[in-house]
Formats: C-alpha cells, structure tokens, sequence
C-alpha cells in the first residue's frame, strides 16, 4: 500500500459523504435560523427608514404646493365669488325694479301683464345664458373672460327693460 491510501484510511471518517457528522442537522438549523432573523431585522429597519423618508418628502412637497399655488388661487376665488354674488345681487334688484316700472307705465293691467310676460321670455333667454356662464365660472372660477361676459349678460337684461320702459311710458 502506498502512504496515499494510508492517509485515506486513517481520515475516512473525514470523506465520508453518505452520512453528516452527529448534530450537523442541528448546528445548520441554528445557523439557519439565526440568519434568517438576522436578515429579517435589517430589512425592516431599512422598510422604515424607507417609509421615513418618503413621507417626509411627500410632506414637504405637499406643503410648498400648498404655499405656493393653492393658498393665492383660493383667497382670488373666494373674493370673486362674493363680488359676482353682490353683482348679481345688484342687478336682480334692478331687474324687479325695472318690471315694476312697466307695470306702473302701462295703460291697464291686461297691457302691463301683456308686456310684462315678453319682458319675461326674452329675460329668460339671458337668465340661460347667465345659467352657463355661472356653470363655466364655477369650473374656472379665475377665468376673467366668463365673469365679464356674465356682467355683460346682466347689463344686457337692464337694456332691455330699459328699452321696454322707454317705449311703454312714451305711448
């Protein structure tokens, strides 16, 4: 025999292949089971620290968003929304006054009642138009072309009786 197979011989527990040393099964599952929650540890300290900073940054983008952006358009919409109301309230007013007025120049109740309800049909055109203008304002409430052409609208309607009056009290 030669030294090689000597040494083979005296080690072979050493090349055994077929069976693992007593307790391996035991020494490979601690080993497992420490690596796994060693690695199960990292990776929920790096999901919150992850977490941390995305809400962090979605904090502060929300806030400059706010503080640029949303915070002038809102206090503009605000003060063009109660300006059109007082508006619109000042030339409601003027409408029923006007009506009022065509009633007290014409010559009997059948004619005013007459007038009256032309005055009311064409007033009803306009009241539609204001109605999809009001409609457009609401969409886009910074939108100056809309607030005018409805105050244009408002005017129009105070013409209109004007020119109703102007006629009836000339008769």
């Amino acid at each position: 025999m030669s030294v090689l197979e000597d040494k083979i011989r005296k080690n072979s527990e050493h090349y055994d292949v077929h069976e693992p040393e007593e307790g391996h099964f035991d020494r490979f599952a601690t080993r497992l089971d420490q690596e796994f929650h060693v690695k199960e540890r990292k990776s929920f300290r790096i999901n919150w620290r992850a977490a941390a900073a995305v809400i962090l940054i979605a904090g502060l983008t929300g806030l400059l968003l706010f503080q640029y952006s949303g915070q002038n358009s809102n206090i503009q919409a605000r003060e063009m929304s109660d300006e059109l109301t007082s508006v619109m309230d000042h030339y409601n007013r003027l409408t029923d006054q006007k009506l009022n007025d065509i009633s007290s120049c014409a010559a009997s109740d059948e004619e005013a009642e007459k007038i009256n309800e032309l005055a009311r049909v064409q007033l009803e055109e306009l009241e539609k138009d204001a109605a999809v203008l009001q409609e457009e304002l609401i969409k886009d409430e910074s939108n100056d072309r809309v607030y005018g052409a409805l105050v244009t609208n408002y005017r129009t309607r105070i013409k209109l009786l004007d020119n109703i009056i102007t006629k009836i009290c000339q008769l």
